[in-house]
């Protein structure tokens, strides 16, 4: 992947990435889970400089999560778009997977606090699966 590009849901915020990632992380820590409210969370580690918001910029607000992390945000939807760490990943932005356009071609690369980690999340071929959302009588 050369240059990629992702929005929002709603669309009012849209941005695109110059470059490769340098990492596709899946990230497993508590602090994840409680700012997604997933069992995990998925993104691109990219250099801040490869990362710019191309519309909506004032669609965009920011919370922040600790002293050090703030997750950026679109006002409209709430679709979290990146996070950023500027002591810690100094020049780094961490922009969540889904917003990316072609996102399911993208595979992590690294799994991290996996002390974390829900037990039954890498137990997930035992759940019983269908191919949309179940019927009434599932």
């Amino acid at each position: 992947m050369i240059e990629s590009s992702g929005s929002c849901k709603c669309g009012q915020v849209q941005f695109k990435v110059d470059g490769a990632p340098l990492q596709v992380v899946a990230c497993h820590c508590t602090l994840c889970r409680s700012m997604t409210g997933a069992p995990l969370s998925s993104y691109l580690v990219v250099r801040e400089e490869a990362f710019s918001v191309t519309y909506g910029k004032n669609g965009l607000a920011s919370y922040a999560v600790t002293e050090r992390t703030r997750r950026h945000f679109c006002v409209t939807c709430g679709t979290p778009i990146f996070n950023a760490n500027p002591h810690t990943y100094k020049g780094l932005a961490m922009v969540y997977l889904g917003t990316v356009q072609g996102h399911e071609r993208l595979v992590p690369g690294l799994s991290i606090y996996c002390e974390s980690m829900l037990p039954w999340v890498s137990n997930s071929e035992s759940i019983r699966r269908f191919p949309q959302g179940p019927t009434r009588s599932a």
